[in-house]
């Protein structure tokens, strides 16, 4: 019985863990203390006498033990509400907060210096490429004005333009070489090498020539165009002059290997005399296509080459010369961005875990709350169960009495008996204000926005592209005319 009785003690009423109020097993809590077997055993004894005025023996004893369960529930309540009480004290210990507030305001100051010093790098270091940027722009708009332009320049096709050249050099080479290799002693390699370089001279030399003697036809300068006019014709005339020996070097070559007795060596001079005697004289209709063929790709490569940059001359370097310094100085830009955000990021990271861990507290701090003032609103609730409880043990112990009796029960078996009052008093639960700890959070959360506001203010002072080119507005107006 003292052991059951240890047992049945340790039953605490109420989890404080789970916040829940634990009831009885009354039919086990019978069962296990043999009352009902007892109440039939007194009860055939007609015991407790009919006589006795007062509640006696195992009546009292249930009396009790409901009692102090309830006291035993009533003290573990309270003992949860004064631990949450003394957990709500100490997240506003004043002394800890006050620490944490001179701690958050020492982070924003230090901030702020990291902020300032990162800043004066940043703008030092944009300092150079910002005033190349700006002579290079200024020259720009100076030499647009100069040679009236107003449209934006054109090389879209400076890369296409290179693999056109490179193909019409191939090409050339292929398809005049299968025509020397009939009159070539060393056939088509001899004819390859020797187209090799004819190609070379129309696609690469002259062609290169003409497409910048033709870019710098349309200077605007009168002389000047006039002078590489006549240089045009030169070039045209040198070119046509090629062309042409080309077409006789074949004619000879093709004599030499028709005639056993001739000297492979006098195959140059014999080219000059033809080109001498004659210039369109072609023995063969291959030679003077040869000419014609050597003559068109190096019209063509003459247009690519001219398409490799800009038709005005010096206007495509120019304009790539000021996107260099733009590319140049987004890229310090970027960088000195980066810089400052990074600084901003890691002091931003502390004062928000700050922040985090002072939102837990104040969630903690809520539920304390919520969970006190629940315990302390469903307390008369559940404690009177214990009053339930009482009645259904008596009336059981009262049932099985009565059965056994052969003569009246005690007058109060019909009185209705109390649990102790003090048992069914509710607990006090008075948590104190969420003073200090909300100051802190708040003074976190200004904290938070003074070093937004300090940030975003830093950054406007890094002058974008634009805002560098203030003569930005004369490429498009300042020229005369629409060249």
């Amino acid at each position: 019985m003292a052991r059951l009785t240890k047992e049945w003690d340790n039953i605490r009423g109420f989890d404080p863990v789970n916040q829940k109020f634990i009831h009885l097993d009354l039919d086990l809590w019978l069962k296990d203390h043999g009352i009902l077997d007892e109440a039939r055993k007194e009860g055939k004894q007609n015991r407790p006498s009919a006589n006795e005025q007062r509640i006696a023996g195992t009546a009292e004893r249930i009396v009790a033990w409901i009692n102090r369960r309830g006291r035993v529930c009533r003290a573990n309540v309270s003992q949860h509400l004064a631990d949450l009480e003394r957990d709500l004290v100490d997240m506003e210990n004043t002394e800890e907060l006050l620490v944490l507030e001179q701690k958050v305001r020492e982070l924003l100051g230090t901030a702020e210096i990291e902020l300032e010093s990162t800043l004066s790098k940043g703008l030092q270091r944009l300092h150079g490429p910002e005033w190349e940027l700006r002579e290079e722009e200024k020259d720009f708009a100076e030499f647009r004005l100069e040679n009236h332009l107003r449209r934006l320049p054109d090389y879209k096709h400076r890369r296409s333009a290179l693999y056109y050249v490179l193909g019409f050099f191939v090409f050339e080479a292929m398809l005049n070489a299968s025509m020397l290799m009939q009159v070539n002693a060393f056939g088509l390699l001899g004819s390859s090498i020797q187209m090799g370089l004819i190609g070379l001279a129309n696609v690469g030399m002259f062609a290169w020539c003409m497409g910048n003697v033709a870019r710098q036809m349309a200077h605007v300068s009168t002389v000047r165009k006039s002078l590489f006019s006549a240089l045009a014709v030169v070039i045209v005339l040198a070119v046509v002059a090629f062309n042409v020996v080309v077409g006789h070097f074949r004619d000879s070559m093709q004599a030499v290997l028709g005639d056993a007795s001739a000297d492979i060596f006098s195959v140059g001079s014999d080219t000059f005399e033809r080109f001498a005697a004659g210039m369109f004289a072609f023995d063969s209709f291959q030679s003077a296509f040869l000419a014609l063929l050597g003559f068109l790709f190096f019209c063509a490569a003459a247009w690519k080459w001219l398409d490799r940059d800009d038709h005005y001359p010096d206007y495509g370097r120019r304009h790539r010369r000021l996107q260099e310094n733009k590319a140049l100085y987004l890229g310090a830009y970027e960088a000195a961005q980066l810089d400052l955000k990074c600084v901003f990021d890691d002091f931003q990271s502390k004062l928000e875990d700050t922040r985090h861990r002072l939102i837990a507290k104040q969630n903690r701090w809520r539920e304390h709350c919520v969970q006190g003032r629940s315990i302390v609103e469903g307390f008369p609730t559940n404690l009177r169960q214990y009053q339930d409880d009482l009645a259904y043990l008596l009336g059981a112990y009262y049932q099985a009495n009565r059965s056994a009796r052969t003569e009246p029960a005690p007058a109060w078996f019909s009185d209705h008996i109390e649990v102790d009052s003090e048992i069914l008093r509710t607990p006090s639960f008075s948590p104190p204000k969420q003073t200090s700890l909300k100051s802190v959070a708040d003074r976190v959360d200004e904290a938070i926005g003074a070093l937004q506001s300090t940030f975003r203010s830093y950054m406007r002072q890094f002058r974008t592209v634009d805002s560098v080119l203030v003569g930005r507005e004369t490429l498009g107006a300042c020229a005369v005319g629409n060249r």
